[in-house]
């Protein structure tokens, strides 16, 4: 329970970052092992949880994601963005599902984490007290993270998991309310012992008032169209328990349920002739509806959403935040088959859930939050992305393992139950059968090991991420060669957010280094190969990062120009053709080089460079000036021509502020 409570605080307190997604790796891999060795005697329940058939779906979506990064034969379901890698790199790659590597491993890690809370929770939840003290830590997280994103939210500066948290705020206090409601009617009966129920209904009902008064104050149509709905679920769980309405009654209150669900729904507005992956979304998903129409039968690989995003956005449209839905995420990352798979599951998790809420005795808020939680997550999934974040994941995958773990009917009573007759057995046969002893010997060791192998897994996933981060085998850091090349000319430095894969560095930067001005024409000439080699590297891997292609290509032209040069430039134009921060960088590169400039595919590229900066990015019409500077002779000529097509006046500037900047 400590080491749920320091991933989830970590998580949300802490940006996506390397940091956060090792620490939260370390803790749960070291939860995961001590629960594995330590497995307590219940662990029977577990057991009966964990079957094969769960076990399957469950690491299905792991190994889908980590059949993304192998080599597939040429031809097959691999990108067809490796082969054109290949050819500008001029060295075999191998095709491969995934259009990014360290994405999909990072998310791959991220799902064993996620795998990793639940089964701990699961197997916690077990013990009725240990399960109430979870459902209270989550009421306590719950409403702490509604108030920071609340207060967030004000200032402009919210998560994209807020809206999630909220919803699960509410649905874990209305089921930690029914739950006190169930314990003061226990306290009523004679001869009942039971825990005051008191300050939990008070915490509930403060929870609740919290979560409420921030969807409502701040919330979209759909976050609170989820929560009614998951909390109606509930109610209606409580109304057929308290009542005892027998089946027929049952039928009627989830005949009125199902009613009340799809009328609630119509109110929600619909966005028309779009994909239904975003129907629900408020905000612009004009990237997102082109990287749908191209999406494979495999996907793109887990995490590519976010790297292709760059590339189908419109000129100068970051500002915009736009973030694809967490349904058009998993489409676009591991295709509609896989979608409508998660699905099926979800509603068939949820059927599951409420059938064993109604049968329990006791304790039946547990299984049915998992249910309400389950349908309000995927109406959630179709509004906005925040139900794939970090924190929000990992709260929902100990909700669910709390929902599952009391789902089982008298799991510590089977257990010892079992033990006891194991102990009569023995006394009354001293010579027992091998076989019954190696089948309970197997279900026992069933938890054991899988909680095993999924701590190890994590393990090695932090470490696959932090030691690249401290140890580089003696290989000189990206940021380091991007230091010491910020002297040279034609804006080197410019690229911003340059990261490398795997095999260098995972750098997140954003700002530009500061320049060193004592380096030395030998230090710029050792560094050249060693930023050749490490941008390399980090193509091999990610291939759609225009900004390494155009430092690449800058590299190799200013040291010694290269046959090529221009399929690396090109390769920065058609990866990232609407990044801004790159425009300076890719002129002049573009504009010096005569094998360019004499091209008819990249005096388009150019034209259109220049066009947009001339006639709708004032900002950047210095970096005309520099690539008119450094610009061989054709591609003066060039780009006279072309700025004298959009503002001949500003073409006398340029050419002023050469010649002035020339004379200096």
């Amino acid at each position: 329970m400590l080491a749920e409570l320091v991933a989830i605080a970590a998580a949300l307190a802490m940006p996506e970052d390397l940091r956060s997604w090792v620490m939260v790796a370390v803790v749960l891999s070291t939860a995961s092992l001590i629960v594995a060795i330590f497995l307590p005697t219940a662990s029977l329940g577990l057991a009966k949880l964990l079957r094969p058939g769960l076990v399957i779906i469950l690491a299905t979506p792991a190994f889908l994601m980590a059949l993304q990064a192998v080599p597939l034969p040429i031809g097959t379901l691999g990108n067809p963005i490796w082969a054109t890698a290949s050819t500008a790199l001029n060295e075999p790659l191998a095709e491969i599902i995934t259009v990014d590597t360290g994405a999909t491993m990072f998310s791959l890690a991220q799902y064993c984490a996620v795998l990793a809370a639940a089964l701990v929770t699961a197997v916690v939840a077990l013990d009725r007290i240990r399960a109430g003290q979870v459902l209270h830590l989550l009421l306590s997280l719950t409403t702490i993270a509604t108030a920071l994103w609340f207060s967030r939210e004000t200032n402009g500066a919210a998560g994209p998991d807020g809206a999630t948290l909220v919803v699960l705020g509410v649905l874990v206090s209305t089921a930690s309310a029914i739950r006190s409601v169930d314990q003061l009617r226990r306290l009523r009966r004679p001869g009942t012992i039971a825990s005051a129920p008191y300050p939990a209904l008070i915490a509930a009902i403060i929870t609740m008032i919290v979560c409420m008064a921030a969807l409502l104050i701040r919330g979209n149509l759909a976050s609170i169209v989820a929560a009614l709905l998951g909390s109606g679920l509930l109610l209606s769980v409580f109304a057929i328990r308290r009542w005892f309405l027998g089946v027929w009654g049952t039928a009627g209150v989830l005949a009125a349920a199902m009613i009340i669900f799809i009328a609630t729904l119509t109110v929600i507005p619909l966005r028309t002739n779009t994909d239904p992956t975003i129907a629900l979304s408020t905000s612009s998903q004009t990237a997102t509806e082109r990287m749908l129409q191209d999406v494979g039968p495999a996907g793109s690989g887990a995490g590519a959403s976010a790297v292709l995003l760059p590339i189908y956005r419109d000129a100068g449209a970051s500002a915009l935040r736009e973030r694809p839905t967490a349904a058009a995420t998993v489409v676009i990352d591991m295709g509609w088959v896989f979608f409508c798979g998660v699905l099926i599951v979800a509603m068939l998790g949820a059927g599951a859930l409420i059938w064993r809420s109604l049968s329990r005795v006791h304790d039946y808020s547990y299984p049915a939050l998992g249910a309400a939680a389950s349908i309000s997550l995927m109406i959630l999934a179709f509004a906005d992305h925040g139900v794939l974040g970090l924190g929000a994941s990992l709260s929902a995958a100990v909700l669910f393992g709390l929902a599952f773990g009391q789902s089982i009917p008298g799991a510590g009573r089977d257990a010892l139950s079992l033990e006891s007759k194991e102990a009569s057995d023995r006394a009354a046969d001293p010579v027992p059968a091998s076989y019954p002893k190696f089948a309970s010997a197997l279900v026992a060791a069933w938890p054991r090991v899988t909680l095993m192998v999924l701590g190890v897994t994590l393990m090695t996933q932090a470490l696959w991420m932090f030691v690249p981060e401290w140890y580089l085998g003696g290989r000189p850091s990206l940021s380091r060669i991007v230091s010491t090349a910020t002297t040279w000319p034609n804006g080197m430095s410019k690229p911003a957010s340059i990261a490398a894969a795997r095999e260098d560095s995972w750098i997140r930067g954003g700002s530009k280094p500061e320049a060193n001005s004592t380096s030395s024409a030998g230090d710029q000439e050792t560094a050249l190969p060693e930023l050749s080699n490490t941008l390399a590297r980090a193509l091999r891997s990610s291939p759609l990062r225009g900004d390494i292609w155009l430092m690449l290509a800058a590299a190799s032209k200013h040291g010694s120009p290269q046959p090529g040069t221009a399929a690396m430039l090109k390769m920065s134009y058609y990866t990232a053709p609407n990044d801004l921060d790159l425009l300076p960088l890719r002129l002049s590169v573009a504009l010096a080089t005569d094998a360019v400039v004499r091209e008819p595919e990249f005096r388009d590229l150019i034209k259109r460079d220049v066009n947009l900066v001339v006639a709708h990015r004032p900002a950047l019409r210095p970096a005309l000036v520099s690539a008119y500077r450094s610009a061989s002779a054709d591609g003066k000529t060039y780009l006279e021509s072309l700025i004298s097509e959009q503002d001949p006046s500003y073409l006398d500037q340029v050419r002023a502020r050469h010649f002035r900047q020339g004379s200096r």
